[in-house]
């Protein structure tokens, strides 16, 4: 973690030497002195990281340099808000070659001094490499403990587990698939966290009489974190053909490939290569695997997506579940009477202190056999089994099977960039939806955030979450239409230890009651889940607030530094004007906290990138938001018809996001929001009609748009009144997802709508013509959603060859609708369906036969007929049915 501190800091000195220049003008010599020495000291840091957890002496050295960097960051943060203070008081000079004023003289001595004192220390440590007896840090290698740690984790096949609970489907699954699927070679990849079962799910099938009997050899070999390429060759020829070590090491790689080849080429095999770490791996092994097209099979276990679609990306991933409730608790008393070596009934009440604690372990398999462990050297009292309920997190810590180590080899692989955006995971409350949307925005506001070419940051933020996804580190909790991930979540012990390593690191501090005031005082960034927040915390660059109660704190002048405030869904009577103090703020986040009011001073905010104001009760939208020249995402109340009255001269260049804007007769399109030609997601609603014209305008200049949503607000009497105005789009090259809700008289040609169109959405649109006939002529649709009231005719039909490129497609309340006609060819790469209470609807003439490829469809509220026609295509394997509520 030290390495992404220095990198961070070393970076953002570099930007502030160019930004705050004449700030910087009196220490810049100094300052570029310590951004040299840090940049030296990280190139020492990647490897010292690996090495800290089995040396004090390192991780002494590193806890140095992380803080000599921190206290870098405080000095200059700290300096340049006093500058800014100074200024806005009107108190500097009017030359620009000596920007700061008399009365700031005392407080530049001061940073003088806190420069000098840092520059010793860098000195110091430095030196101390030598004194400590460190210097060949930087020669690579890995530390003792987790060499020591591999060992432990080295898999066998004949240590076979018979604890084994809630793996029977996945078994039967697997087994189908090795012995049943394509002739070719096949990697069959099990993907999944950490002590998730997924060695134990490929003992089980290496064991199974089934495989051993279609398959002439059965082979496993361990390949590990650690892998060199020519060693893991020779192990594994040894492994499989019995050739003795001393002649294998006399071979080269082609003469072990080979060797291999030859062993395997008249076979057909099955052979499991356990806990791969690395694509190399397959890149490779794969030429010494012959393909006879016999049905061999390799088996993966992997924390890692990108690692079995390398290998496969043909073969479907197979991701076992955590265990439920009821399959946590068996399996934890199987372990109790395993350890027993007896069938000794357990008491009455242990099933309800069992199931706790299965809670706590949040159905990792690893974490319940360790806790049965635990529980079998214990005396059988309520007592002990609560003592144990209640130190769950703190006895996984403490095991000798090291359960938390075995997790943390995941976080100490993270690439440095990550390893920040996973310890982020640990600010939120247990067992918490995160927004993926608002994670993204929060870590650019951090500063996480690489720059890729010109790449926007939210998309590079976007890659990192999948990627810790990928690296079986953070869980999809839902998905978008488009395979985009919505929201996500972390399991129970990774979040324990993205605390226990944040805290470690002064990365992050929860208060959840009481607090040590000297731990708070030193964090950078603070949650509140319930309890009152510290007076002054100096260091702090984020503040998070999950305690809906109002919070006791209004002067915000003690957080003087913060880059970060969020406190969606908090009671917030009013916002002091002190937050106008925090001129490095670059998030404000105030959703759902009922706000009536935005204090002028909110206009000094002049770092700031995103201001979330939905769901609350501000009206109108304040003048002096326009003045905030760096903002990039402004999220407006969809609560209040919210008048937007822009100033003439408002030219926010950086705008790329702005939702909740309301148009009426007055509002100033023309001669102010047209101006916003930056944008790439809108979103507008009210009587848009009334504007037609500035909108057309607007919408056709702002040639970046990715994504447009129009609303119309439903007014009683004409419809025609509530229409969607049609507007030139066709134009747009990147506008790739269109919402439109409202009125629609007839809808438009295919040539209306953008080429590289992906997703739309229709809803009250009252159309009496078939939607379909149009729609299924564009090329590039993959989602697309009728609505309510969307269609009001009573046959709609998809023609052969029609949605070439539709992936899901969703209808929802259409009542009207009686036929669905789908010929052969149509949709050919439909893979999910939706349909909601469309109570008349019946699909004809062969029902969803001429759908081959749909892998999943949800109905919601439909009659029992239709539902039964489905049923007969269920026993096909080819979709999952889910019953869903109306959406």
């Amino acid at each position: 973690m030290a390495e992404f501190i220095v990198s961070f800091v070393v970076e953002k000195i570099a930007e502030q030497l160019v930004e705050e220049a004449g700030s910087l003008a009196r220490v810049r010599g100094r300052v570029e002195w310590i951004e040299g020495e840090l940049r030296r000291m990280q190139c020492f840091l990647k490897d010292a990281d690996a090495k800290q957890d089995g040396d004090e002496r390192v991780k002494n050295w590193v806890s140095d340099i992380r803080d000599v960097a921190y206290d870098t960051d405080d000095v200059i943060d700290t300096f340049l808000c006093k500058s800014a203070q100074q200024r806005k008081k009107g108190f500097f000079r009017l030359s620009g070659r000596y920007p700061f004023v008399l009365s700031d003289l005392v407080s530049q001595w001061k940073t003088s001094k806190k420069i000098d004192r840092i520059m010793r220390k860098i000195h110091e440590i430095t030196d101390s490499r030598s004194t400590y007896g460190i210097e060949n840090i930087g020669r690579g290698g890995r530390s003792f403990a987790t060499d020591r740690l591999q060992e432990k984790r080295r898999s066998s096949p004949h240590a076979c587990e018979e604890d084994v609970v809630g793996l029977v489907q996945d078994i039967r699954i697997l087994e189908s698939r090795l012995i049943h699927e394509e002739t070719r070679l096949c990697v069959i990849s099990i993907v999944g966290m950490a002590g998730i079962g997924k060695t134990t799910l490929a003992k089980k099938l290496y064991h199974s009489s089934n495989v051993k009997k279609n398959f002439d050899y059965c082979g496993w070999f361990y390949v590990s974190q650690e892998y060199r390429p020519k060693e893991t060759l020779q192990n594994l020829v040894k492994r499989v053909t019995g050739l003795p070590r001393a002649e294998s090491e006399k071979m080269d790689k082609e003469e072990l490939e080979e060797e291999l080849w030859k062993f395997l080429e008249e076979r057909k095999y099955v052979i499991v290569l356990d806990d791969i770490w690395k694509k190399e791996v397959w890149d490779d092994l794969k030429v010494a695997f012959p393909d006879r097209k016999n049905g061999s099979r390799i088996i993966f276990t992997t924390r890692f997506k990108d690692v079995a679609l390398n290998a496969d990306p043909r073969s479907p991933i197979h991701e076992p579940h955590l265990l439920s409730d009821e399959d946590g608790w068996e399996l934890l008393s199987k372990k109790v009477y395993l350890e027993w070596n007896a069938k000794t009934n357990l008491p009455p009440w242990s099933k309800e202190l069992g199931m706790q604690i299965v809670k706590r372990c949040g159905g990792l398999p690893l974490a319940i056999v360790v806790m049965g462990g635990l529980l079998s050297r214990r005396d059988t009292t309520f007592n002990e089994w609560l003592k144990v309920l209640q130190s769950v997190h703190w006895q996984l810590a403490q095991d000798p099977t090291q359960c938390s180590e075995i997790l943390a080899l995941s976080y100490s692989d993270l690439p440095y960039y990550l390893k920040s955006c996973f310890l982020y995971f640990g600010l939120f409350p247990e067992v918490y939806e995160i927004s993926a949307r608002r994670l993204i925005l929060l870590w650019v506001a951090e500063g996480f955030v690489q720059p890729r070419g010109q790449e926007p940051a939210e998309d590079v933020a976007e890659d990192y979450l999948e990627e810790l996804v990928g690296r079986s580190m953070i869980q999809v909790a839902t998905r978008k239409s488009n395979g985009r991930i919505k929201t996500c979540s972390i399991h129970d012990l990774l979040r324990e230890l993205s605390v226990s390593k944040g805290k470690e690191d002064r990365f992050l501090d929860i208060i959840h009651g009481e607090f040590t005031v000297n731990s708070l005082t030193r964090s950078r960034r603070l949650a509140i889940h319930f309890g009152v927040p510290p007076k002054n915390a100096p260091k702090a660059r984020s503040l998070l607030s999950f305690d809906i109660c109002e919070p006791s704190f209004q002067d915000l002048r003690k957080f003087k530094i913060l880059r970060v405030l969020d406190l969606e869904g908090v009671y917030i009577s009013k916002l002091h004007s002190s937050v106008g103090n925090l001129i490095h703020l670059r998030y404000l986040g105030l959703r759902g906290t009922w706000l009536k009011k935005l204090p002028p001073s909110i206009q000094f905010l002049s770092n700031l990138q995103t201001l979330d104001l939905r769901s609350t009760l501000l009206n109108p939208i304040p003048i002096f938001i326009w003045k905030l020249q760096k903002l990039r995402y402004l999220y407006l109340n969809e609560l209040e018809e919210m008048a937007v009255n822009p100033p003439t001269d408002a030219s926010l260049a950086n705008l790329q996001t702005l939702y909740g804007i309301f148009i009426n007769q007055t509002s100033c399109v023309e001669n102010g929001l047209v101006k916003l030609t930056n944008l790439r997601e809108l979103g507008l609603q009210g009587d848009l009609l009334l504007q037609e014209e500035a909108i057309g305008k607007w919408i056709f200049h702002s040639e970046r748009l990715q994504c447009l949503k129009l609303k119309t607000i439903a007014r009683l009497g004409d419809l025609s009144k509530n229409a969607i105005p049609k507007l030139n789009i066709s134009s747009h090259p990147h506008l790739i997802k269109l919402h439109l809700k409202g009125f629609i008289a007839k809808l438009f040609d295919a040539e209306y709508f953008p080429k590289n169109l992906t997703e739309l959405s229709l809803k009250g649109s009252f159309l009496m013509e078939d939607p379909m006939e149009k729609l299924e002529m564009l090329q590039s649709l993959r989602v697309l959603k009728l609505k309510h009231s969307s269609y009001f005719g009573k046959e709609m039909v998809c023609s052969s060859g029609g949605f070439p490129q539709l992936h899901f497609l969703k209808l929802s309340f259409l009542n009207t609708v009686e036929r669905w006609r789908i010929e052969d060819g149509a949709m050919g790469r439909l893979r999910q369906l939706e349909i909601i209470e469309c109570k008349r609807l019946k699909i004809v003439p062969r029902g969803l036969q001429p759908v081959t490829t749909i892998h999943k469809l949800k109905l919601g509220f439909m009659p029992c007929e239709f539902e039964m026609k489905v049923q007969e295509r269920q026993g096909e394997n080819w979709y999952r049915i889910e019953h869903v509520l109306p959406m």
